[in-house]
């Protein structure tokens, strides 16, 4: 092809003005107003062959696209100079590679002034390279199941492809921070660390962002709340500076909720919906673990008095539907910041952050004892519901173990004398080991709640 260039100029008589730099004008919607003879001489043409036409017309296919981008981010920017490389067709209807420098000029009658010069065949073959190389990158990422993107140091956006939009939600937007705003208010600070990591050179992987999409761009099989895992990786220039950044965004929405549901499989009882036996001692290890200065720490222990009856007069789902109501009821006698676990069968804890003193313990035991006091109907049938109710209280460092043993011989000794009762934990000893210490000197609160009937289905 540059063979056939040469040919082209040897033909038109301009082989001693291949390296001369050639002038022209266009107006600011590309139009071409003016060319000089070095500019004809390069391409071929005669004046009034150029002048009157869009610019566009003599540039190859392939480069317009990049044409244009030059071209608008030098009209945004008068008294600039941007300079593009590209291929310009001849008189002779080859392609030449041509470099020009073009500054807008809005003084006035708004012009674009022009320089052009020859590109080397050598040149050419990189840029021709450089192209491939381009092609390649632009339609491996359009076949991406992923968003990618590509900012500069101003934050402006200068390359995503279609996967990214329809993560986003959002069309192309110049700034990156509007390209963005589908990302909660929440996860905003996140992104904006990941960007400055990013641009200090440092990799930036599996950053966790949840976006909220406009309305009008979800359907029952798109939702509007995602979650996404983005990575950033610095740009730099020939000269090794940092000069944007190139991202790229998942959309993990599916992983997420799946994770999320084998959480709730392994921390929630399934029957009541309460913390299941490992995850509620787990939370008491983590409720010991924090100290508050002057406060201290309450666990409650609830069995429930006659599911076994049940079980046995009407049946293991009948059972099932008591437990279920009893942990309704229990739940929604507990504090704002408790927690209900199920140990199994019919015994649960309710863990207790934040109690100040230990009548407060037992006043919030003797609330969830009146829950815990009613007439179940269970389908044609009714069975009474009550419990027996065991309260440790600490200020200490006690282990999870030892806490949780005192408030359960607390709970035996509200059996022993017949259930519907609070018994508050007291260590005679003060040595706070339930194993070691003597039987508990219980406050003993009987309640006074009036019987409701609730029915099994809530």
């Amino acid at each position: 092809m540059l063979r056939e260039i040469e040919t082209d100029r040897v033909a038109g008589g301009a082989t001693d003005r291949a390296d001369e730099m050639g002038h022209m004008t266009r107006d600011a919607a590309g139009v071409i107003t003016s060319v000089d003879e070095a500019t004809c001489a390069l391409l071929n043409w005669r004046p009034e062959q150029m002048v009157g036409s869009p610019s566009t017309k003599f540039i190859h296919p392939a480069d317009q696209s990049s044409a244009v981008a030059a071209w608008m981010e030098m009209i945004t920017c008068p008294g600039l100079i941007r300079v593009w490389r590209g291929r310009y067709q001849t008189g002779g209807g080859t392609w030449q590679w041509v470099e020009t420098e073009n500054r807008f000029d809005d003084a006035g009658i708004p012009v674009v002034i022009s320089s052009m010069k020859h590109v080397s065949p050598e040149e050419a073959t990189f840029e021709e390279q450089l192209q491939a190389r381009e092609q390649v990158l632009s339609r491996l990422s359009e076949a991406l199941p992923v968003g990618v993107f590509q900012l500069d140091l101003e934050g402006r956006v200068t390359f995503t492809n279609e996967s990214f939009h329809q993560i986003v939600g959002v069309p192309l937007r110049a700034a990156f921070d509007a390209q963005m705003s589908s990302v909660i208010d929440d996860d905003r600070p996140v992104l904006a660390a990941a960007l400055l990591k990013a641009l200090a050179e440092q990799p930036v992987d599996d950053i966790e962002i949840r976006l909220l999409l406009p309305d009008g761009d979800s359907s029952p099989e798109v939702p509007r709340r995602r979650v996404c895992q983005l990575g950033l990786r610095a740009l730099t220039d020939v000269a090794g500076l940092v000069n944007g950044v190139v991202g790229c965004l998942s959309d993990v929405t599916d992983r997420a909720l799946l994770h999320q549901q084998l959480e709730v499989r392994a921390t929630i009882d399934p029957l009541t919906s309460c913390l299941n036996r490992a995850a509620t001692i787990e939370l008491v290890d983590r409720t010991l673990a924090v100290e508050e200065a002057g406060r201290g720490r309450a666990v409650i222990y609830v069995d429930l008095d006659g599911l076994k009856a049940v079980n046995d007069r009407l049946g293991h789902a009948a059972g099932d539907r008591f437990l279920m109501v009893a942990a309704e009821r229990l739940r929604a006698a507990a504090r704002d910041g408790d927690h209900v676990g199920r140990l199994g069968g019919d015994e649960f804890l309710v863990i207790c952050p934040g109690v100040d003193r230990p009548t407060q313990a037992v006043d919030l035991a003797q609330r969830i004892s009146s829950a815990l006091t009613a007439t179940i109907a269970l389908g044609a049938a009714a069975s009474e519901l009550n419990a027996s109710i065991g309260v440790a209280w600490t200020t200490e460092p006690l282990a999870t173990d030892t806490l949780i043993a005192q408030a359960d011989r607390a709970m035996y000794e509200s059996k022993h004398q017949g259930g519907r009762s609070v018994t508050l934990y007291v260590d005679t000893e003060g040595s706070g080991d339930a194993s070691a210490a003597r039987p508990p000197a219980p406050r003993r609160v009987r309640s006074s709640a009036r019987q409701k009937v609730v029915a099994a289905d809530g």
